[in-house]
């Protein structure tokens, strides 16, 4: 989709850094409305939701509480999720003005259910999900953001405009100064992309703000979807590199979680996004349990085995470019919930398809995941010790809200033929620290 028509300001980079803090009390919120026009006049695709053209307007991206200190609490109630018919009477409303831009074209139920479970879930003392949804509709009209900057002279016409001049104009609009937040259009020109109001704990009453932050994650480069990516560790065993077991937990017979992994349509990826945010175990000890089952280290099956390395790999390489979607907490929270949703190998057998050595079809496998997910899903193959193409990696794409399935619009089909096998889980040697795969000694 084009940005022909929208209203595309350049300026001056107004940047800020947030730290998030986990706590649930709050100082105020940050009304955040976004022009479309800067949405898709990136490298990134948008799309128009299914309700049809958004009007040229500026569109609500959410209702945050924040603290004055500059950070935010988020996801702050894992029990109350989502309810649309709470908000059934204000969805004609929200279609108009809460857009979601976001490809595939879509309603916009999925964009609403992320801001209220990771915003909207932290102002539960003072509202509930309707109130939440129905004040952020109210302030978006109190403020009334085009009319103030057409009534400044400031025009959705591709012009070049000062941030002094804008910031200016709706100061004098609304009486209080606001947050300006810029990305770069694709000639790299900065260009007004969301404005940040920010408004009491009441959610009522536009005030001046305790601090002018006005991007959760500035160095985080946009993407499309995600790689929920899991891999099959009798592949890594049954190869010339060898294994050897997980130096803790109780590792089941089963796939193994490597990452979540942001994506762009084009088969490229974003990286290392954020060297401010590194990895820290401390902020996700209540999941260490269940990772040390689901998510050991994959390249420590090699030798030798420290499960915490993978960790740490997968956020600062991945994590740390969807910040503006997950904390470190819920990034590998996501993870083992879609491991908990999705049990590949027990698809797998339902279909016939055993980890017993045996060949079968790369066409029969996609098909068998198919059945269930709805969307095929991306295998990557090695090679055993004798130059057997085998089941290593499975990718399943989500939204990029890591919230549904969905096609995948790049499919790394990665040194496959067309009949694979698939290897035994390994067996730990009784002897020794190291793990062996009886196919390794067996014949084919």
């Amino acid at each position: 989709m084009g940005a022909k028509g929208w209203f595309i300001l350049k300026l001056l980079m107004f940047q800020g850094l947030f730290v998030s803090r986990p706590q649930e009390d709050f100082d105020f919120f940050y009304l955040v409305l976004q022009w479309p026009g800067a949405y898709c006049d990136t490298t990134r695709a948008c799309c128009y939701p299914t309700s049809g053209k958004p009007a040229a307007d500026f569109g609500i991206h959410g209702l945050w509480p924040n603290y004055n200190g500059g950070s935010w609490p988020s996801n702050c109630d894992p029990d109350s999720q989502f309810d649309r018919s709470q908000i059934s009477d204000l969805v004609s409303s929200l279609k108009k003005n809460w857009p979601t831009l976001s490809c595939p074209s879509n309603e916009g139920f999925k964009f609403w259910e992320h801001e209220w479970e990771k915003h909207g879930t932290c102002s539960e003392s003072v509202m509930d999900q309707h109130e939440y949804f129905e004040n952020a509709l109210k302030l978006k009209e109190k403020a009334n953001l085009l009319q103030i900057l057409t009534n400044s002279g400031i025009n959705p016409d591709d012009g070049f405009y000062s941030l002094k001049k804008i910031t200016n104009a709706i100061k004098n609009g609304i009486g209080f100064t606001p947050g300006i937040e810029c990305n770069k259009d694709p000639e790299r020109n900065d260009q007004l992309h969301q404005i940040y109001i920010c408004v009491d704990t009441s959610g009522t009453e536009f005030i001046e703000c305790p601090s002018l932050v006005v991007s959760s994650s500035p160095t985080a480069p946009d993407f499309n979807f995600f790689y929920w990516v899991n891999y099959w560790p009798g592949a890594i065993c049954d190869s010339q590199k060898g294994c050897c077991p997980p130096t803790k937990g109780n590792t089941a017979s089963d796939f193994i979680i490597h990452g979540l992994w942001p994506q762009f349509n084009n088969g490229t990826w974003p990286a290392f996004c954020d060297q401010t945010n590194l990895f820290d175990i401390s902020k996700i000890s209540d999941l260490v349990c269940q990772m040390e089952k689901k998510w050991t280290e994959w390249g420590v099956w090699a030798c030798p085995s420290n499960e915490t390395n993978l960790w740490e790999h997968e956020w600062n390489k991945h994590g740390t470019c969807v910040q503006s979607i997950f904390d470190q907490h819920s990034y590998f929270l996501t993870n083992l919930k879609f491991r908990h949703k999705l049990n590949l190998l027990n698809i797998l057998i339902q279909k016939g398809i055993k980890p017993t050595d045996g060949f079968y079809g790369l066409d029969e496998i996609k098909n068998a995941i198919k059945c269930v997910i709805g969307f095929a899903p991306g295998i990557e193959c090695n090679e055993d010790v004798k130059g057997n193409k085998q089941l290593f990696q499975i990718y399943i794409c989500l939204d990029n809200y890591a919230k549904e399935f969905v096609e995948c619009p790049y499919v790394p089909d990665k040194s496959c033929a067309s009949k694979i096998k698939f290897p035994k889980f390994p067996e730990r040697d009784p002897l020794s620290e190291s793990l062996s795969v009886m196919s390794s000694v067996s014949t084919t």
